[in-house]
């Protein structure tokens, strides 16, 4: 899709170059979409052409690049790329105030026979099921945007089941949201490598720094919906319409043992801070949370553009298209590739230590020791935390590399999941539970924007089934995490996510290893094409696979 620009078009695109320069938004790019791209952010020719005369090539007309599956952008699009990504990030932003608002309560306020944890243990299950058969399929018929908003709106009945918290209503309602989140997390990832790819274009950066960019500005704003989602359950459950509104402040020293890496789920009738709130104050948060819902789906189908704006179609039409089981055969392929199988336990991870923060946490550290109405007040915080650093780590990344900041993660959750076994949470020192969650965002800020930003890099041809693939194996963490979540205590839970964590690193370790053995394979061999060509020899057949996208070598500069 993009090329570095060629400085021979640039130089001899007009006859006059001081007035190109000065002219640099009236460019026209024609992208090329139905092959893989390549964009190191820089040219790759010094311009000396020994003195010859170059002709400048002949502009595209429109039906000529639609045939050829390309397309025409003014360099100007750029900011209408911006805008897309911005709004997106803000209708994401809106619909998980209410779901994150919602899960977060749920191990506390549905805890009677673990409601709660079983109706998220249902969404995620279902979203692992529609990780392999809905996305791929319901993308091609639907295009990106679409898609975005028929899934957002399958959060809706989950929210509305609150009103009436029965097995019956709530793991139904699970299952559907776990149905549409497949696909929405799909399209969402394949409308920003995209528009990631053409914007690196325009700017003739680099496509990598670009997918991490635009990843960083999306969870920036998507984390951000801890601190509004939290702020609105706790602000109005510390305003009591009921006789549990409050936390107990006289638990005895026995109640508090029972807390944090001791607590069990068999023993939360014994703890009165675990009380349920009163039903005002659950309709009033969950009819709040289902107008957020209502309005995240109209904000992207108004003002977001369509996918096909920035080639969508002419890279759909490039390919064959494929019945219900091609599709999920091609979903399905994706795990075959050496580097997508080692990702599988780091994958698994960031789905547990979600599940572990926003259940486990919240009900054996918060809720025990603090009460109910104190859980959206912590959260904010990790919230807060998470959001400041998805935009910090988006940005330096392109300056220190991927690897240490995935160091800095691991070497956080590590040392916290350690803590955790040995701290004996209690109300007299309430900072910690900030410290504690602060921390978990700084770490779980790494995972969601550099994972992301290198399943985005290493399978750039196959994007919707790679991400399809991320979402398939985070929800089987939060799957594992929710199901041993009533038969386990919080002790043997650290455990094993701190086994989960290891091995994950490990395999990441050899995935970064094996990436950059391939880079200085086809580094050199480049080198020796250039050679070969030198000596007018014929060079050696280039390695091309999904790991390695192919330069795109038919992308024309034009001038208005």
């Amino acid at each position: 899709m993009t090329a570095s620009l060629d400085p021979a078009n640039n130089q001899n695109g007009s006859p006059n170059g001081g007035s190109n320069e000065g002219n640099q938004d009236g460019k026209v790019y024609t992208l090329n979409v139905t092959r893989g791209y390549d964009n190191d952010g820089f040219n790759k020719g010094d311009g000396d052409a020994l003195g010859a005369v170059m002709k400048p090539p002949r502009e595209l007309t429109d039906e000529e690049a639609s045939l050829q599956g390309k397309f025409k952008l003014s360099r100007k699009e750029k900011w209408r790329i911006l805008k897309n990504v911005t709004i997106i990030s803000t209708a994401f932003m809106i619909q998980f105030t209410a779901f994150q608002g919602t899960a977060n309560l749920q191990s506390s306020i549905n805890a009677k026979d673990g409601l709660g944890t079983v109706s998220l243990s249902a969404v995620y299950a279902a979203l692992v099921v529609s990780c392999i058969f809905i996305p791929t399929f319901l993308i091609k018929r639907l295009t990106a945007k679409w898609t975005l908003c028929l899934s957002m709106m399958c959060y809706a009945p989950y929210i509305g089941a609150q009103f009436y918290p029965k097995f019956y209503t709530l793991v139904p309602a699970g299952v559907l949201l776990g149905i549409g989140a497949a696909p929405m997390w799909a399209s969402k990832a394949s409308y920003l490598t995209q528009v990631a790819g053409v914007y690196a274009k325009l700017t003739d950066q680099s496509v990598d720094g670009i997918i991490v960019r635009f990843f960083g500005i999306f969870f920036l704003a998507w984390q951000t919906a801890e601190l509004w989602g939290n702020l609105i359950s706790s602000l109005v459950l510390s305003n009591p319409h009921g006789a549990h509104g409050g936390s107990s402040s006289n638990g005895s020293i026995e109640t508090y043992d029972s807390c944090g890496a001791n607590f069990c789920v068999m023993n939360l009738n014994n703890n009165d801070n675990l009380a349920r709130p009163d039903d005002k104050e659950i309709f009033e948060i969950s009819g709040i949370y289902l107008s957020c819902i209502v309005l995240a789906v109209i904000i992207i189908a108004l003002f977001v553009d369509p996918l096909s704006r920035y080639g969508e179609k002419q890279r759909r039409a490039s390919v064959v298209e494929l019945t219900g089981i091609q599709l999920l055969s091609a979903t399905a392929y994706q795990l075959k590739k050496p580097y997508q199988q080692l990702l599988i336990p780091i994958t698994v991870w960031i789905g547990m230590e979600q599940a572990f923060i926003g259940a486990d946490f919240t009900q054996a550290y918060v809720s025990c020791a603090l009460g109910i109405p104190s859980v959206g007040y912590v959260m904010i915080c990790f919230g807060v935390v998470n959001a400041i650093c998805s935009l910090l780590f988006g940005s330096v990344m392109k300056y220190i590399g991927r690897i240490p900041i995935i160091a800095l993660g691991a070497g956080i959750h590590l040392a916290l999941c350690t803590w955790l076994l040995l701290w004996k949470p209690h109300p007299s020192n309430p900072i910690l539970f900030f410290v504690a969650s602060g921390l978990w965002g700084v770490g779980d800020a790494v995972w969601q924007t550099q994972i992301n930003g290198l399943y985005g890099t290493l399978f750039r041809r196959n994007k919707e089934a790679a991400f399809s693939n991320y979402r398939l194996w985070e929800s089987s963490g939060f799957v594992i995490a929710y199901a041993y979540s009533t038969h386990l205590c919080a002790k043997m839970k650290l455990y094993v996510m701190l086994s989960v964590l290891v091995l994950g690193i490990l395999m990441y370790v050899i995935v970064e290893i094996l990436h950059a053995r391939k880079v200085r394979r086809q580094k050199e061999k480049e080198r020796q094409a250039a050679l070969d060509e030198a000596r007018n020899r014929p060079p050696e057949p280039e390695e091309t696979d999904d790991e390695k996208d192919d330069i795109d070598d038919d992308i024309i500069v034009t001038h208005l």
